[in-house]
């Protein structure tokens, strides 16, 4: 059994009663948390999720909704009470840990070594990168269209054996491009970024500053074969008004297509 819950879901600036965007993904032992926003510590504490139980953490890439959270929860392995807790294996590009690095300078400095101990990956920027986290997991990366400064990566678990043959993909940040059928094929899961509605907003239909619109999500879940699509990263200027959005993904995509809230718990079961 895989289990996806949504940390949170909101754009940089989000929905009231929401948070950015964040995922704990719970494959076996493994506890995969993508992406580290501001309000990481309170997300994993209002699903009753310790920090000690994350295994790995990947960055899809620098901007603050998706990186600043990184110093408050390296804080928080600092002041454990359990000296022997292992901090989770880091994922992210090159470009992406040189921010990480940054902001750990700015916000704590050198803190006996618990940052600089964590291990590291370091996936490829501008090119497909596959990471086996464990014998039965397969993570691989996919660059997406975002921001020349920030620069984004697309993320797709697989799975197999003991887990169930599984397909989940999550953009990221993204504006519309090829790959995204790529990082998506065949996926039971794809969530993908809908910052935008090209019907509320005609002007946005072709993406806008490196973002998608909903009819994007669909036309891309169409594209991919996936089977069900979760729209995020909505923008605060929707609120109230999701239902447009989703309706929008699904005259592009025959799947089932929700926009999912803070805390929601969505479990794949084992095929």
């Amino acid at each position: 059994m895989i289990e996806i819950i949504f940390l949170g879901v909101g754009a940089a600036i989000p929905m009231r009663n929401s948070t950015n965007t964040a995922y704990l993904i719970c494959i076996g032992n493994e506890r995969i948390l993508i992406d580290c926003g501001p309000a990481i510590l309170q997300q994993l504490d209002a699903v009753g999720v310790s920090p000690a139980e994350i295994t790995h953490i990947f960055f899809t890439h620098r901007h603050g909704d998706h990186a600043l959270g990184y110093p408050m929860l390296m804080l928080w392995y600092e002041i454990s009470a359990d000296a022997q807790l292992q901090v989770p294996t880091l994922i992210a590009s090159a470009q992406t840990f040189d921010a990480l690095d940054t902001l750990m300078g700015v916000s704590y400095g050198p803190m006996d070594g618990v940052a600089e101990s964590a291990p590291r990956i370091i996936v490829p920027q501008e090119r497909i990168g596959q990471t086996q986290i464990h014998p039965n997991i397969m993570l691989t990366t996919v660059p997406m269209a975002h921001s020349d400064f920030a620069p984004s990566l697309g993320l797709r678990i697989e799975t197999r054996h003991q887990f169930g043959n599984h397909i989940i993909a999550f953009t990221g940040d993204t504006g519309p491009n090829d790959h995204i059928a790529l990082l998506a094929r065949d996926a039971e899961l794809l969530v993908h970024e809908a910052a935008y509605s090209a019907t509320l907003n005609p002007e946005y239909a072709a993406g806008i500053y490196g973002h998608s619109t909903a009819q994007i999500a669909g036309r891309n879940a169409k594209a991919a074969g996936a089977k069900r699509l979760a729209l995020v990263h909505i923008d605060a200027m929707y609120e109230g008004q999701e239902r447009v959005l989703i309706e929008e993904a699904q005259r592009e995509f025959d799947g089932h297509v929700f926009a999912p809230v803070p805390g929601l718990s969505l479990t794949l079961d084992d095929k």
